[in-house]
């Protein structure tokens, strides 16, 4: 009969087979290895290509489901409120909006209530008229070699909360108000709001 590692052999190969035929884009992940976790984890994922090639990427995954972000929108005034605070990837002080991860824990898998809660910590900011700027169920990967997901939101006229919900501890953030649309244009042409809050404020301007 056939040794342990030929066996061993056809039942990866029967895996990866079976991995392959359920791929829709043509690459298939053959393993996920967490080489560094905290709040944020380190995945080396091994890949294979649509022309068999192998490759390792690392990979970056943090807890929750995903991510949400509010653009939150004054029709009287015609301002945003937006955020200013640390980001320490860049070590920079960048302007931003309102947005955080969806947490198992607090908001199980639902990114609008995860917005809701980010809205009111960060901006001080409840209630109003709620729009998602994706499709319906529809997410954005954050970046390429990322593997949270995000959904973009606007809020039109919501309410100032006078007790609002606070802030996770490592958060410092100023609450800029009266924001316009082209004081933003210009603040992200300068390179002075992150990436993801600069994509989220373009799609609130379309809206």
């Amino acid at each position: 009969m056939f040794g342990a590692s030929v066996v061993l052999t056809l039942i990866l190969l029967s895996w990866s087979c079976l991995l392959a035929s359920s791929s829709t884009n043509g690459y298939t992940i053959v393993s996920d290895k967490v080489v560094y976790s905290r709040w944020r984890s380190i995945i080396s994922r091994k890949v294979i290509t649509p022309k068999g090639q192998q490759i390792d990427y690392d990979v970056v995954d943090q807890k929750g489901s995903g991510a949400s972000i509010v653009f939150a929108w004054n029709s009287k005034t015609k301002t945003a409120t937006i955020v200013k605070e640390y980001n320490p990837g860049c070590d920079k002080i960048l302007y931003g909006l309102a947005a955080g991860v969806v947490e198992t824990d607090k908001h199980g898998s639902d990114f609008d209530l995860a917005a809701r809660h980010e809205l009111e910590e960060e901006c001080h900011l409840s209630g109003g008229t709620w729009y998602r700027l994706l499709k319906e169920d529809k997410s954005i990967a954050m970046d390429k070699y990322v593997m949270t997901k995000i959904v973009a939101y606007l809020v039109v006229d919501a309410n100032e909360v006078s007790k609002p919900r606070p802030l996770d501890d490592e958060e410092e953030i100023e609450i800029i108000e009266g924001v316009t649309v082209e004081e933003i244009l210009e603040i992200i042409r300068r390179g002075e709001m992150n990436c993801i809050g600069g994509f989220a404020s373009l799609l609130a301007f379309e809206k």
